[in-house]
């Protein structure tokens, strides 16, 4: 499954939570036969998992920052995919900007920028907003995000936003792939 398609967030989860799973199991393995076969601590074996260890606790500290922004409700995203109709979405998207998890569980791409919804009532929207489009920027891409954290509002925004032809969407699709950039 592709970043940006409802769901993402999910099958993203299962996944990391399953190699994390494996990789732990891999070092406690190579721990426990250490120990049986040397008798001591100090042995290669130790070594090994230790090694494994590490991409364990690379993929948990991924899957906590996943778990800072869930999937929208079916049902809400039923909802936004009425509202967006013909527009150029994307959904369960986390952004880093500034050393701040922004959790985005949907947006929509439109001439002037990015309408998106926040749902976490952690994040300041102001300074994330300042945060990703100061990034946006560094990398050459002019977009300007505006973030909203309740729902009603951001999809009444998606209801005033107009589909443009055939070349506006490849060049929306264009923008929707450069910001996937920088969506976990």
């Amino acid at each position: 499954m592709e970043k940006g398609v409802y769901g993402y967030w999910k099958k993203k989860l299962i996944r990391q939570g399953l190699s994390c799973a494996l990789c732990l199991a891999l070092a406690v393995t190579a721990l426990i036969v250490g120990l049986v076969l040397t008798k001591s601590r100090m042995n290669i074996w130790s070594i090994g998992a230790i090694f494994t260890a590490i991409p364990a606790a690379v993929l948990f500290t991924n899957i906590i920052a996943r778990l800072s922004g869930p999937s929208l409700k079916k049902e809400d995203y039923d909802r936004f995919v009425k509202a967006s109709e013909g527009l150029v979405t994307a959904c369960d998207m986390i952004v880093t900007a500034n050393q701040k998890l922004v959790p985005i569980q949907a947006a929509v791409f439109h001439e002037t920028g990015i309408a998106g919804y926040c749902a976490s009532k952690k994040v300041d929207l102001r300074n994330a907003e300042r945060d990703i489009n100061g990034l946006l920027k560094s990398g050459g891409f002019y977009m300007k995000l505006q973030l909203f954290n309740d729902y009603d509002l951001f999809l009444k925004r998606v209801k005033g936003i107009r589909p443009g032809g055939e070349e506006k969407e490849k060049e929306l699709s264009e923008k929707r792939s450069n910001f996937l950039l920088y969506s976990m």
